[in-house]
């Protein structure tokens, strides 16, 4: 099963550094518009957001609308690299987003659950039909968000992946603790997902 993910992850990887310039930033303005158009997306929402790693979407404009919105933002950072553990806090001028950075004071950072999101934009590799998310393989987000797996009702956050449409797949070969994602938003749209048992 590794083998087919890490072969999967190369082919979607390799698909989406291929999308040139002009399209990317099309697509780019079309997956904002979409964000910002959303329920959640509103005054006094608390929203976690990433920062981009090489090819992924860039949600830069987002952020930029988030803070003229007065949107709560937040975002993920390494606590404990060998554990593969990730927390939440508020983004701030001094504060670098990214799961490959761990911040140097940990110890005085306010973390922030992750249940207590009314939103959560997440980066993928690729995603299948049934919302299960193909990260980078580290596990962060499925270890931060494993209290979802254990939910009989969905009470939040609301889990929406940012990407493009190349990145869209019928199966991710997903683990029993592979987050699955409610919605995803590329180019062309709004994309949901039916998150039940079934």
């Amino acid at each position: 099963m590794s083998g087919l993910k890490s072969n999967l992850r190369g082919s979607l990887i390799a698909r989406r550094r291929a999308i040139p310039r002009a399209d990317r930033v099309r697509a780019s303005r079309r997956i904002a518009a979409v964000v910002n158009g959303l329920r959640q997306f509103k005054p006094g929402a608390r929203v976690a957001i990433y920062a981009s790693f090489g090819s992924e979407f860039d949600p830069a404009p987002v952020v930029r609308e988030a803070r003229r919105r007065g949107i709560c933002l937040y975002v993920p950072v390494v606590v404990d690299l060998p554990r593969r553990r990730m927390r939440f806090i508020a983004l701030s001028p001094g504060i670098k987003p990214g799961i490959e950075r761990t911040p140097g004071n940990v110890g005085a950072m306010r973390f922030v659950p992750a249940r207590w999101f009314n939103l959560i934009l997440l980066p993928i590799v690729g995603i299948d039909t049934r919302g299960h998310r193909l990260g980078m393989g580290a596990g962060f987000y499925d270890r931060a968000l494993a209290f979802r797996r254990l939910r009989r009702r969905w009470m939040g956050p609301r889990l929406i992946a940012l990407g493009f449409d190349c990145q869209r797949v019928d199966c991710v070969h997903a683990q029993a603790w592979d987050a699955r994602l409610d919605a995803l938003i590329t180019e062309s749209g709004l994309h949901l997902f039916h998150t039940g048992d079934s």
